[in-house]
């Protein structure tokens, strides 16, 4: 049949309406498979977090998420932060949103965040708030092994399309933790380690912190391993009963880790402590040990350089 005896009035609205609906057909398609495509991840909560453009307003909820956005160059999308988050110095000119476990909703809501990144550490019910407010939240949990900062490292460039900015600072990292290995790995002696606050209290880490890893990393053993804490307090005959050969004290500054070392070192009931007898002592700086963050490569680094200086040039 001829097309031209085809087309009739009737043949032909059935045609366009044909042609309409598989039009449509195919748009609702592609749009399935595109929502197929994008790139979903989920937070440590749970949450699924469905990856987009790169964020240009950034609010930090953690010190060491805010140094790695700096790291990441995204330091320049960040408009608020909070009180804690002290480095690099440029987030000083940066707005502060109250503290880690207190910030402010309505200031965040202010500032018209389109990625807002947290940290388990902020009480849930900040954190349900935030969500249920309509604000995009991606909430990390601390890591228990160090190896563990460089997935950290790796999803805060995917969520901020800084994916080869990413793989430039791990490759750094690593194989500067590699470097730190190959040189243990020349040694057998594993010194036993008291790694405590400059604060009063025998402050100290358990094998659940990330701290008890950095130990081992660097060739020591970690005398407050027998805890499955983070963090807790030693009690005295527990650090007698471990006879630590070294104590290295995390200390804001080097006045601060003077004040503590002279402390044990006059501390009458800890004289028979082998570390104190010795006087072998070590500082690390508080905020690059304590953070998990790129800056905990460098107390790895210092932290083995301590505990086997024969190794270290």
């Amino acid at each position: 049949m001829a097309l031209r005896n085809f087309i009739k009035p009737g043949n032909f609205l059935l045609l366009i309406s044909t042609a309409t609906l598989f039009f449509f057909l195919t748009l609702t398609l592609e749009a399935g498979n595109y929502a197929e495509r994008q790139e979903t991840l989920r937070d440590a909560l749970g949450y699924e977090f469905i990856l987009g453009r790169a964020p240009q307003r950034i609010i930090s909820l953690a010190p060491n998420l805010t140094e790695i956005l700096f790291a990441l160059s995204s330091g320049n999308k960040i408009v608020g932060l909070t009180r804690f988050c002290n480095y690099p110095p440029e987030a000083a000119r940066i707005e502060k949103v109250g503290g880690i476990l207190d910030p402010s909703l309505e200031k965040i809501i202010a500032l018209q965040p389109d990625l807002i990144l947290a940290f388990r550490g902020t009480p849930l019910e900040v954190l349900n708030k935030l969500r249920s407010s309509g604000l995009p939240l991606f909430v990390f949990d601390e890591g228990e092994k160090v190896t563990e900062l460089f997935s950290l490292i790796k999803t805060i460039g995917l969520i901020t399309r800084n994916e080869d900015k990413a793989k430039g600072l791990l490759l750094h990292l690593e194989s500067r933790l590699k470097e730190v290995q190959k040189r243990i790995q020349t040694t057998r002696t594993r010194p036993r380690v008291f790694i405590t606050l400059a604060s009063p209290g025998l402050w100290t880490c358990g094998r659940e912190s990330f701290l008890h890893d950095l130990i081992e990393l660097a060739g020591g053993q970690n005398v407050a391993a027998f805890k499955s804490r983070r963090w807790f307090t030693l009690k005295i005959e527990d650090l007698l009963r471990s006879s630590p050969e070294i104590i290295v004290i995390l200390a804001p500054d080097f006045r601060a880790y003077e004040a503590r070392k002279d402390y044990f070192l006059k501390e009458e009931s800890l004289k028979n402590v082998p570390a104190i007898r010795a006087s072998r002592f070590g500082w690390l700086h508080e905020d690059e040990a304590s953070r998990f963050g790129p800056r905990l490569i460098k107390a790895l680094e210092e932290l083995a350089r301590l505990l086997h200086p024969e190794v270290f040039p």
